[in-house]
């Protein structure tokens, strides 16, 4: 089949799909709501609109004090139960039963449905509404629409508890409120992590013990172990030593709020941890790219009457910087992941914003919203890494761009190179 008419039938069935999905979105009725107001959950004073997602696999809906589907903290209740909502017929689903009310008598207040005592297997209808306990709670047959699909989802266990829309935007200012603390953490410590590698490079190449041992030593024992045990080593291990209790001392400004809000102690030690760990895979990385070049190189720059300093500064390093390039910047995204690590020592960054909420919310979509925000630096990093090994091996005469959009641009490259190899030897001819 042709190329172009396989992609305009792909085209057409995405479209066709996108047509039957958005129609269904646009028709579809929510489960049902039970509205009401009610404290915040951090417990302030205020008072928030409070809903209750009606399950549609639910037949029995409590609403009590204690061991109840729906507390109501702003009701006066004196036993459990209040009320109970029985689905009818049981198993009905939505849109093939009705919700009927049965009043429990163990509140100070009677249960009224709108505003009178309801009777024996009253129904509800949506907009109605019940009093109990003196609270006023609104039944929502359910919305319309792109809200009601969203109400679906809620409904949902599954959804609801990693995906959550009403828990993710409540925990998307707080994340974005922590990026910076994350970003800010990664940049300086590369930053300071790149001339300490190149530092240790030179060590481990240098032809004195005393240079090596050390460096090798050090390098060995970072990468030979966990940055979380690193970062307890630290954050731990480092406030009980004399210098820096003698530091602190000498400036008590350390303990102050630093750089967005956070103590200028935790960002020593945080841009310490990554900075040292950084510089020892770094190391690796310069002594293999200046390893790579040709000795030729040093050779003609010497013959040339250059120090060794000077064409290492100007021959060797330019040529390893431009190989390594796609190597620091997978580095750098190892080490924007591994800031997470810090949650666990209190840097209030993406992770701990995220398990704040998670532990507020019994709700783990603030991590996939984490996630996101990760995400959203790794992929294009990535990519851009991808681009930079394609065009590294192209101009090094390792092949072309490994990445093509489809089969056929691939067979078309390779046309293009064939012809290009057969033109020289036809102009002979």
């Amino acid at each position: 089949m042709n190329s172009k008419l396989r992609n305009a039938l792909w085209y057409a069935a995405l479209a066709i799909a996108g047509v039957v999905i958005g129609a269904l979105l646009l028709t579809m009725v929510g489960p049902g709501r039970v509205l009401y107001k009610d404290p915040p959950r951090r417990g302030t004073t205020d008072i928030v609109d409070a809903v209750y997602l009606i399950s549609p696999t639910r037949d029995t809906l409590t609403i009590g004090s204690r061991q109840a589907d729906i507390v109501p903290r702003k009701a006066v209740l004196a036993d459990n139960l209040a009320v109970t909502l029985t689905r009818t017929p049981a198993g009905g689903g939505m849109g093939k039963s009705t919700w009927a009310v049965a009043a429990e008598e163990t509140s100070p207040t009677p249960v009224l449905l709108n505003g009178a005592v309801p009777a024996a297997g009253a129904t509800l209808k949506s907009g109605d509404v019940l009093t109990v306990g003196g609270l006023k709670m609104t039944f929502d047959g359910g919305r319309r629409g792109l809200l009601g699909a969203v109400d679906w989802w809620e409904a949902g266990k599954v959804s609801h508890l990693f995906a959550s829309p009403q828990v993710i935007a409540e925990a998307f200012p707080i994340l974005l409120a922590a990026y910076p603390i994350s970003l800010v953490a990664v940049f300086l410590s590369f930053i300071l992590a790149i001339p300490g590698g190149l530092a240790l490079a030179f060590m481990k190449m240098a032809k004195s013990r005393w240079f090596r041992f050390p460096a090798t030593a050090y390098v060995d024992f970072v990468r030979g172990t966990p940055i979380f045990l690193q970062i307890l080593l630290v954050f731990f291990g480092l406030p009980l030593m004399p210098p820096w209790q003698a530091l602190v001392s000498a400036f008590p400004q350390i303990n102050d709020a630093g750089l967005l809000g956070v103590s200028n102690s935790m960002w020593l030690r945080v841009l310490v941890v990554l900075a040292f760990n950084s510089a020892a895979y770094m190391a690796e990385i310069f002594r293999a790219g200046i390893q790579s070049i040709n000795k030729g190189q040093m050779e003609a720059a010497r013959s040339l009457g250059m120090s060794t300093a000077a064409a290492m500064a100007f021959i060797i390093i330019p040529q390893t910087v431009r190989r390594i390039l796609p190597t620091m910047m997978s580095e750098f995204i190892l080490l924007f992941k591994d800031t997470s690590l810090f949650a666990a020592v209190g840097l209030p960054e993406i992770v701990m914003r995220a398990r704040e909420v998670a532990s507020t919310r019994l709700n783990v979509s603030g991590y996939l919203l984490a996630a996101v925000f990760y995400l959203v630096i790794t992929i294009p990093l990535g990519r851009f890494v991808q681009q930079l090994e394609n065009r590294l091996a192209a101009s090094e005469g390792g092949g072309a761009a490994t990445f093509h959009k489809s089969t056929e641009d691939n067979l078309e490259n390779a046309a293009k190179i064939k012809q290009g190899l057969a033109a020289p030897t036809a102009d002979r001819v």
